[in-house]
């Protein structure tokens, strides 16, 4: 069933590829409309269903260039410890990091069955690509899909970059501290999900490695563990 399943699959989006639709997105899946049951009918399934299903993780961002986390500045004599981040802890979880290439695809073919017609098989591209967007771990957005704050006294800025980087933006300051590159946007994802987790947000990021001061607890973990020498 499994291997009928992903015939019916290459087939669906074979149709769509016959059309020569345009808005496929870097890194995923953007269809700008879906042709009707007459158009549809009259193309041959002559292309590769594997173009439009997505092989690689986003490299861009919309409508803004990066992902961007909301972080709420909140100065003062006494520490932070990111009590918006725990407050938001599920949410966290849940929407605070990437969709895997699997889970992206899946939601776009949920509900693809053997034996459609072309009109059946329009329905089921609809339907998936309805269920991608409600998925709570985003893709390509610059925003997170189900909203959540962290918040700290110290930072005032957390981003993901389209070349899977981390950047922080410390208080009143306009400058960015970018961090190690990740092998793809998911992977920097995770280690901002890490960072968005901390009981301390500043303790976390605090820059041990530049300052020639060792780990100590809490206390700059995550800036030594994503340390790029040259972006310090």
């Amino acid at each position: 069933m499994a291997a009928n399943k992903a015939d019916i699959a290459k087939q669906l989006f074979s149709l769509i590829l016959g059309m020569g639709l345009g808005g496929a997105s870097r890194g995923g899946i953007s269809l700008s409309f879906i042709p009707s049951r007459s158009d549809l009918e009259s193309r041959q399934l002559t292309a590769n269903a594997d173009t439009f299903a997505a092989k690689n993780y986003p490299t861009e961002f919309s409508p803004d260039a990066f992902h961007n986390y909301d972080v709420s500045y909140l100065p003062g004599p006494n520490a932070n410890y990111n009590s918006l981040g725990k407050a938001y802890a599920d949410t966290i979880e849940a929407a605070g990091r990437m969709q895997t290439i699997d889970e992206h695809n899946r939601a776009i073919t949920r509900f693809v069955r053997p034996g459609m017609n072309a009109k059946q098989l329009r329905t089921a591209l609809n339907l998936g690509l309805q269920t991608e967007k409600e998925l709570p771990a985003f893709w390509n957005e610059s925003s997170s899909r189900r909203p959540f704050k962290v918040s700290s006294s110290a930072v005032s800025g957390i981003r993901l970059t389209p070349d899977a980087r981390i950047e922080v933006r410390w208080g009143n300051s306009p400058k960015w501290y970018t961090f190690k590159e990740y092998p793809n946007t998911y992977k920097a994802a995770e280690a901002a999900q890490e960072l968005l987790k901390a009981p301390s947000i500043g303790r976390a990021v605090y820059p041990v490695v530049s300052r020639g001061i060792g780990v100590q607890g809490d206390l700059g973990k995550w800036n030594s563990e994503n340390y790029a020498v040259g972006y310090a």
